[in-house]
């Protein structure tokens, strides 16, 4: 209990520091409140994986330009080319470029993201690294919310077995302010 106070301190002091330094440097910092949807990667042989993601972003803003930072949770159910099952959860990190229209309705964005995770099946236990990169739209339904779209190639590494393809999320996303 005392360690999860600890970083919750630590995270604490640190968007508070990143909000400074980024209006120092003449950025506008905004939190993005979260957002999950639905992902799938497809190989275009036997394997694919289906599951499920959900993430936090910090987001910072300089005259439609916008850089973040992205924290994002999967559960993947993964079939590897061999045909072996596992279930994975995974922790991501992703960084992401982009910027709106010049009406605010749409968000386009680049991104690269890896990470590490950890699974089960076929009676064995696996560790799972993930990376991967591609582009994204937000189309904006609300002023804070949004319905999002991705696409791009994802690899996960298990049981020293690759499994690779393109990606597609879709889902939606609430922003704290826009």
């Amino acid at each position: 209990m005392l360690q999860m106070k600890k970083i919750v301190i630590v995270l604490i002091f640190a968007i508070a520091g990143m909000n400074i330094s980024a209006q120092e440097s003449g950025f506008t910092f905004r939190p993005f409140f979260g957002g999950g949807g639905f992902s799938g990667v497809i190989t275009g042989i036997d394997g694919h994986t289906f599951g499920g993601v959900g993430e936090y972003a910090f987001l910072f803003f300089d005259n439609g330009l916008q850089m973040g930072g992205h924290i994002i949770g999967r559960g993947d159910l993964i079939t590897t080319n061999s045909g072996d099952s596992f279930g994975a959860g995974s922790i991501l990190g992703k960084l992401s470029l982009g910027g709106f229209s010049s009406n605010n309705l749409i968000r386009s964005y680049s991104f690269l993201e890896g990470g590490i995770g950890f699974g089960g099946g076929n009676g064995t236990t696996s560790s799972n690294l993930i990376f991967g990169g591609g582009g994204g739209i937000d189309f904006f339904f609300h002023r804070y919310g949004s319905v999002y779209f991705e696409v791009g190639y994802l690899q996960h590494f298990m049981n020293n077995e690759l499994l690779g393809g393109v990606s597609i999320t879709i889902g939606t996303r609430g922003f704290i302010t826009r």
